[in-house]
């Protein structure tokens, strides 16, 4: 895992919104590969394993599967859609792919235009330094607004998962889904075809911002 995704990331428990504070016990370059992500406000722990990190309430080997075998069954033809339907088209912020959308996050990675965050598939030797890794249940632990764009599928497209996910991408940002799942707030559908929706976050509006009155001496 990145070490500077830890700093869109954020505990998955009910209060006040903070950072996570990451323990390394082994690193790889700018790569948290064992160690620990903890919360300074309930204490709460998030466990990282072979560069994996664990928000998830089951065990790590029940929730992850492997990236190599989702990158065997990757097309390639359908890169460009992909990035297409995410936006992909200029530099910055994180994409988060899940379902068979994981198999294409080497591909998208090395298009060097976001960094990007598999769901519940643990990250194969070759996309460990391109590619972070998430083990998650209903919720995705990230602060609002930190993310530019999400595709997923399959059982990563649970209808609590869709609703959050809508609240953390920034304005514009990006949502693909199944086209039976059901839309969440937050969110204007652009297109539709027999197999996903892709839709854009509304405009978030900027918090307003104090003035004070100086006194000119």
């Amino acid at each position: 895992m990145f070490i500077e995704l830890v700093d869109s990331l954020r505990c998955l428990e009910p209060h006040d919104e903070t950072w996570l504070v990451a323990a390394a016990s082994r690193m790889d370059g700018r790569h948290l590969i064992d160690g620990v992500l903890g919360c300074p406000v309930c204490r709460r722990t998030y466990a990282v394993r072979n560069g994996t990190a664990s928000f998830s309430k089951r065990q790590p080997d029940e929730a992850d599967r492997d990236l190599t075998t989702l990158v065997a069954d990757a097309d390639p033809v359908h890169l460009t859609r992909a990035a297409a339907l995410l936006d992909l088209s200029q530099p910055g912020g994180i994409v988060v792919l899940g379902g068979s959308w994981a198999a294409y996050a080497d591909a998208v990675a090395e298009l060097g235009v976001a960094h990007v965050v598999v769901l519940n598939a643990r990250g194969s030797e070759a996309s460990a330094q391109e590619v972070s890794s998430i083990v998650v249940d209903d919720r995705l632990p990230f602060g609002p607004a930190a993310l530019r764009g999400v595709a997923v599928d399959g059982s990563a497209a649970l209808p609590s998962l869709l609703s959050s996910t809508a609240l953390l991408l920034r304005s514009r940002g990006r949502l693909v889904a199944p086209s039976d799942a059901a839309v969440p707030d937050g969110v204007e559908v652009l297109a539709r075809d027999d197999r996903v929706w892709v839709a854009e976050r509304t405009v978030v509006a900027s918090p307003p911002v104090a003035l004070q009155l100086g006194v000119r001496r």
